[in-house]
């Protein structure tokens, strides 16, 4: 190797040098301002609202969909009491139109 291009090399190593440290110290420029935990919960609580904006939008555009669907839910966890309830409230009517006949 030359002694120009053995120069050259190093000119090269020196400015990639100097450049990987110019990187170095802006990251813990940077890190010192917002460590990396404080940068981890932003992004996240970022991505929370924006997937609670979603749903907000979503629900606003579906509301009829949700209330039926609320509602079977409600009928299905309470089909006991809603069964034993109709069943005594036609079982009379039932038993009086035997009586009659």
């Amino acid at each position: 190797m030359s002694e120009e291009a053995l120069q050259e090399a190093r000119t090269r190593r020196a400015e990639a040098w100097a450049r990987f440290n110019g990187r170095k110290q802006a990251l813990r420029e940077g890190l010192a301002e917002q460590p990396i935990p404080t940068r981890i919960k932003n992004a996240a609580m970022d991505h929370v609202i924006d997937a609670v904006d979603e749903a907000k939008a979503v629900a606003k555009d579906n509301l009829p969909v949700i209330g039926g669907t609320l509602a079977l839910l409600a009928a299905w966890f309470f089909r006991r009491p809603l069964i034993t309830l109709i069943k005594h409230r036609f079982a009379p009517a039932a038993e009086a139109d035997e009586d009659a006949a």
